[in-house]
């Protein structure tokens, strides 16, 4: 006795195995949106990091600069006698 196997992809038509171009476009299209939205999400953040980058240096800049101690002799002055 011989028995004919079928499985559920010998009863799908052939044209309906593969997805159709419409599913993919759909798809791609959704892609091209999330990189697109993610291309501007790290175009802000590298504007971010630029301004605090600026930020930090100038606050550097600024901690680097000796305090101004008025009440101390200023180095190599002569005291008059």
């Amino acid at each position: 006795m011989n028995k004919s196997s079928t499985s559920a992809e010998d009863l799908v038509p052939p044209e309906q195995k593969f997805p159709s171009a419409r599913y993919f476009q759909i798809h791609f299209q959704y892609l091209q949106e999330i990189i697109g939205d993610l291309h501007l999400q790290m175009e802000k953040a590298n504007q971010q990091i630029a301004e605090l980058q600026r930020q930090l240096q100038l606050n550097q800049a600024v901690n680097d600069t000796p305090p101004h101690d008025f009440g101390k002799k200023p180095e190599g002055c002569l005291e008059r006698g």
